[in-house]
């Protein structure tokens, strides 16, 4: 079976991005950083790896692309995939109720105006969406909330607070599946 890095954990848009290319004939590699997910295909921990590259709303996303120009990484296959992003929250959450958002730095760019219409939530910068959820739920306060997928939401036993608060309904990113 072929091993697939990603930067985040399952529930993220990156393994997401993977089961579209590879279905279930993929194990996820969860990496922290970028970084890591470069230096688990290099090492030969990953067969290969998924990384986010641009994005509709923000453009391209920096630091996946430094490190794809810096090595010798062949693209494999380039994915446009749909991203919905939520507002999640702890099952006796409510957006009122919010003080805080975690999310990766860029999906919270992406939601630039849920954050202008709603003044009262500080941004807190989180390694990816899925974890984010994660987190917040592991946490159990009502007062955090996070930006990730439904499905991130799903699988961590968040409530959806609100959809589709990216600024752009049609949202998108593109994902390149890369190697040595």
């Amino acid at each position: 079976m072929t091993r697939v890095a990603i930067q985040g954990v399952i529930g993220s848009y990156s393994e997401e991005a993977v089961r579209e290319i590879f279905g279930r004939e993929a194990t996820i590699v969860e990496c922290l950083d970028f970084s890591e997910t470069f230096a688990a295909v290099r090492s030969g921990q990953a067969d290969n790896a998924v990384v986010p590259v641009e994005n509709k709303i923000v453009g391209d996303i920096a630091e996946p692309i430094r490190l794809l120009n810096s090595g010798a990484f062949q693209i494999y296959e380039r994915l446009e995939l749909k991203v919905r992003h939520v507002l999640a929250g702890t099952p006796d959450a409510s957006i009122s109720g919010l003080a805080t958002v975690r999310s990766h730095t860029e999906a919270l760019k992406q939601c630039r105006r849920f954050f202008a219409t709603n003044h009262h939530l500080m941004q807190v910068i989180g390694s990816d969406t899925a974890s984010s959820v994660k987190r917040i739920v592991e946490q159990g306060d009502p007062a955090n909330g996070a930006i990730g997928s439904r499905r991130a939401a799903k699988i961590y036993g968040a409530k959806i607070l609100a959809e589709n608060i990216a600024d752009d309904i049609d949202n998108w990113t593109t994902f390149y599946l890369i190697g040595n």
